[in-house]
């Protein structure tokens, strides 16, 4: 009995000791989110002792340090490309303390829920650290795709060219998503050639592009049986890969802005996210001497 006693005493401290900490990291993180919505870009992200929250903080302030960086630029421009320049970082700084706020705000939730003692089984205090190291995910995601923006608008990123076969990066790229896509209750439709295709390009580059069009496709899915299909054909001299599903589709008055740096559509239909992912796909698609477009037939009709 003492030594199980012994156990629940030091495993309750433990506990409390890390949801301590790890608190008083995303309170930080939520300050700096609010600094960043005022247009204060003059302060410093602190770590933390445990090294998932504080690789977070340290890509914050990296993420801070590109927003400053980006600023400054703006003193070597003509009044015209200032203007339309600042009226993008305005878009872009509501767009990321938005989407900063609410999963900084769900991480708070549940370190205060473990706090409180209502994570009192092994299978709650599971749940409750994978939900947050999955908002912990998203913040990292948003920052990575700013960072990767930010180079490649000042022409910093550098691209490493190999030749491999496309089919063969392709099937295993998908694969990658299945257990992902499952998870998310969406069926996955594949029609990839096992002909031998040799492209040259920069495959780590180009899986951020993939990447972004996939959780497009996750974000905005249908409810009603979601489905992604990925294919790729040879045509015209080129390699055609396209990837679609049924979610909830475009207007056909915001197919032709999807792809601007910071742009999302209206946000009355929930739309979520920095507009970053299809400017970032554009651009290294480009780097690349190919093009990307979009498709669909309008709203609830899906998107290729």
């Amino acid at each position: 009995t003492i030594c199980v006693l012994f156990v629940v005493l030091s495993t309750t401290v433990a506990t409390r000791l890390m949801t301590k900490s790890i608190e008083h990291s995303i309170n930080d993180l939520a300050k700096a989110a609010d600094y960043i919505r005022a247009d204060n870009l003059d302060f410093e992200v602190m770590g933390s002792e445990y090294d998932e929250i504080d690789t977070l903080c340290n890509n914050f302030d990296m993420m801070r340090k590109e927003l400053k960086r980006a600023r400054e630029r703006e003193k070597y421009m003509n009044k015209e490309m200032r203007l339309r320049y600042e009226k993008e970082m305005r878009e872009l700084v509501s767009n990321i303390s938005h989407d900063l706020k609410t999963p900084i705000t769900s991480i708070k939730g549940y370190v205060e829920g473990i706090q409180d003692g209502i994570a009192d089984t092994p299978e709650k205090m599971k749940r409750y650290l994978d939900t947050i190291h999955t908002k912990a995910e998203v913040i990292d995601d948003l920052v990575n795709n700013l960072s990767v923006f930010s180079k490649l608008e000042l022409s910093r990123l550098i691209f490493e060219f190999k030749e491999g076969d496309i089919n063969s990066f392709m099937r295993d790229f998908v694969d990658d998503y299945r257990l992902d896509l499952e998870k998310n209750g969406i069926k996955l439709e594949t029609d990839i050639p096992t002909d031998e295709v040799i492209v040259r390009m920069d495959y780590e580059k180009m899986s951020r592009v993939f990447s972004n069009l996939i959780d497009n496709a996750v974000k905005y899915r249908s409810e009603d049986n979601p489905t992604l299909s990925v294919s790729t054909m040879c045509s015209d001299g080129g390699v055609y890969v396209n990837i679609s599903d049924n979610g909830i589709g475009i207007d056909e008055n915001e197919l032709k802005n999807v792809f601007d740096g910071f742009y999302r559509v209206d946000s009355s239909r929930s739309i979520k996210g920095s507009g970053l992912g299809l400017g970032i796909a554009k651009q290294i698609v480009e780097k690349h001497g190919g093009k990307i477009w979009l498709k669909s037939d309008g709203l609830g009709k899906g998107t290729t």
